[in-house]
Protein backbone atom coordinates (compact mmCIF):
# COMPACT_ATOMS: atom_id res chain seq x y z
CA UNK A 1 0.00 0.00 0.00
CA UNK A 2 1.30 3.44 -0.92
CA UNK A 3 1.32 5.87 1.98
CA UNK A 4 1.55 9.56 1.26
CA UNK A 5 1.84 12.12 4.04
CA UNK A 6 -0.64 14.90 3.15
CA UNK A 7 1.86 17.55 4.26
CA UNK A 8 4.54 16.07 2.02
CA UNK A 9 2.23 15.88 -1.00
CA UNK A 10 1.10 19.48 -0.40
CA UNK A 11 4.73 20.60 -0.24
CA UNK A 12 5.61 18.72 -3.43
CA UNK A 13 2.64 20.29 -5.22
CA UNK A 14 3.85 23.70 -3.98
CA UNK A 15 7.37 23.06 -5.28
CA UNK A 16 6.01 21.86 -8.61
CA UNK A 17 3.86 25.01 -8.87
CA UNK A 18 6.95 27.17 -8.22
CA UNK A 19 8.92 25.39 -10.92
CA UNK A 20 6.03 25.05 -13.40
CA UNK A 21 6.66 28.51 -14.85
CA UNK A 22 9.69 27.02 -16.58
CA UNK A 23 7.66 24.12 -18.00
CA UNK A 24 5.18 24.17 -20.86
CA UNK A 25 2.29 22.47 -19.05
CA UNK A 26 -0.97 24.15 -18.20
CA UNK A 27 -3.09 21.17 -17.12
CA UNK A 28 -4.14 20.10 -13.65
CA UNK A 29 -1.43 18.28 -11.74
CA UNK A 30 -2.58 15.36 -9.56
CA UNK A 31 -0.88 12.47 -7.77
CA UNK A 32 -1.33 10.46 -11.00
CA UNK A 33 0.43 13.02 -13.21
CA UNK A 34 3.53 11.61 -14.90
CA UNK A 35 6.63 13.79 -14.85
CA UNK A 36 7.96 12.78 -18.27
CA UNK A 37 4.89 11.89 -20.32
CA UNK A 38 2.42 14.43 -18.94
CA UNK A 39 4.59 17.32 -17.81
CA UNK A 40 7.24 16.81 -20.49
CA UNK A 41 10.09 17.21 -18.02
CA UNK A 42 13.66 16.42 -18.90
CA UNK A 43 16.30 15.02 -16.60
CA UNK A 44 17.56 18.49 -15.66
CA UNK A 45 14.05 19.47 -14.55
CA UNK A 46 13.92 16.42 -12.29
CA UNK A 47 17.31 17.32 -10.82
CA UNK A 48 16.05 20.85 -10.05
CA UNK A 49 12.91 19.43 -8.41
CA UNK A 50 14.96 16.89 -6.46
CA UNK A 51 17.27 19.66 -5.26
CA UNK A 52 14.28 21.74 -4.12
CA UNK A 53 12.89 18.74 -2.23
CA UNK A 54 16.24 18.15 -0.55
CA UNK A 55 16.48 21.81 0.46
CA UNK A 56 13.11 21.39 2.15
CA UNK A 57 13.60 17.96 3.76
CA UNK A 58 17.33 17.35 3.85
CA UNK A 59 19.42 14.83 1.98
CA UNK A 60 17.44 11.88 0.65
CA UNK A 61 18.86 8.86 -1.24
CA UNK A 62 17.44 9.93 -4.63
CA UNK A 63 20.15 8.09 -6.56
CA UNK A 64 18.92 4.76 -5.15
CA UNK A 65 15.31 5.70 -5.90
CA UNK A 66 16.12 6.67 -9.48
CA UNK A 67 18.19 3.50 -9.93
CA UNK A 68 15.12 1.47 -8.94
CA UNK A 69 13.05 3.35 -11.51
CA UNK A 70 15.77 2.71 -14.08
CA UNK A 71 15.34 -1.03 -13.52
CA UNK A 72 11.71 -0.89 -14.61
CA UNK A 73 10.76 -1.94 -18.13
CA UNK A 74 11.30 0.99 -20.50
CA UNK A 75 7.58 1.64 -20.90
CA UNK A 76 7.20 2.01 -17.09
CA UNK A 77 10.17 4.24 -16.27
CA UNK A 78 8.07 7.36 -15.89
CA UNK A 79 7.37 8.62 -12.38
CA UNK A 80 4.10 9.94 -10.98
CA UNK A 81 3.80 12.80 -8.54
CA UNK A 82 2.24 10.29 -6.14
CA UNK A 83 5.22 7.93 -6.37
CA UNK A 84 7.57 10.79 -5.56
CA UNK A 85 5.40 11.96 -2.66
CA UNK A 86 5.20 8.39 -1.37
CA UNK A 87 8.98 7.96 -1.59
CA UNK A 88 9.64 11.20 0.30
CA UNK A 89 6.97 10.30 2.89
CA UNK A 90 8.52 6.87 3.45
CA UNK A 91 12.04 8.31 3.76
CA UNK A 92 10.90 10.88 6.31
CA UNK A 93 8.96 8.27 8.30
CA UNK A 94 12.07 6.05 8.40
CA UNK A 95 14.35 8.87 9.51
CA UNK A 96 15.22 9.40 13.17
CA UNK A 97 12.19 10.88 14.85
CA UNK A 98 9.96 9.62 12.01
CA UNK A 99 8.46 12.94 11.13
CA UNK A 100 8.65 15.68 8.54
CA UNK A 101 11.69 17.87 8.84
Amino acid sequence: MTIVDPQVSAEIFRLIAELADDWEYDGVITLDTLFLSDLGLESLDLVVLGTAIQHRYGKLPFSEFLAEIGQRPVDRRDLTVGELASYVSQQLAASPGGQSR
